[in-house]
């Protein structure tokens, strides 16, 4: 959005510079005007007396300000616009980053764009579940349609949490979130955000 407002206001300032530059120049004899007034079907309303219709600057301004507003309008109707604004699929730690040093008994808590939080019980419904939590896992993700067990080092928030409390050992520790559906059956990549944390010994 902001690209777009910078390329509306540099438009309109070259061309005013343009008109203010040219203008002095043009002539329009009001004979030859007048006569292709006339003829033209788009200006069968026009008052051929009135001066501020005979102004050339405003007249090219005005169709220019028309033309960069149906651009604009066009644009951000278009669906490769709409598909710019859709949420990407993905999840993400909200108040943890990658190298982040933290107590041993900490609180995560999960975002999840592109998919909807839904409980275990609810079922299998598309675009919806829930998050998993894989501590020192040997990948970066769960394959998907691969089944998330349930052991000690895979924590499942099968009620739909955005947050959930874990306690670790001082060190270094790999961390990855995993979105998968009512059967624990990952999502995949896509729905992965995979980072490392130092505990402290406090």
């Amino acid at each position: 959005m902001l690209r777009l407002r910078i390329l509306f206001a540099s438009f309109f300032f070259v061309a005013s510079s343009f008109v203010t530059a040219f203008t002095p120049s043009v002539v329009f004899p009001i004979r030859e005007y007048d006569t292709v007034l006339k003829e033209s079907s788009a200006f069968n309303d026009y008052d051929l007396t009135d001066p501020e219709q005979h102004n050339p600057r405003r007249q090219f301004l005005g169709t220019c300000a028309v033309a960069a507003v149906s651009t604009f309008t066009l644009t951000a109707a278009s669906p490769t616009y709409a598909a710019m604004g859709d949420p990407k699929n993905s999840v993400y730690f909200s108040n943890v980053k990658d190298g982040d040093t933290v107590p041993r008994i900490f609180t995560y808590k999960f975002e999840v764009t592109g998919y909807e939080l839904s409980p275990a019980k609810d079922g299998l419904k598309e675009g919806s579940g829930h998050h998993h939590l894989v501590i020192d896992g040997p990948k970066a993700f769960v394959d998907k349609g691969e089944a998330i067990p349930f052991d000690a080092s895979h924590k499942h928030f099968g009620k739909a949490q955005s947050e959930g409390e874990l306690e670790l050992e001082p060190g270094k520790h790999k961390l990855t979130l995993q979105f998968a559906n009512a059967l624990h059956q990952s999502y995949g990549k896509e729905f992965s955000k995979t980072i490392t944390v130092n505990v402290k010994d406090s």
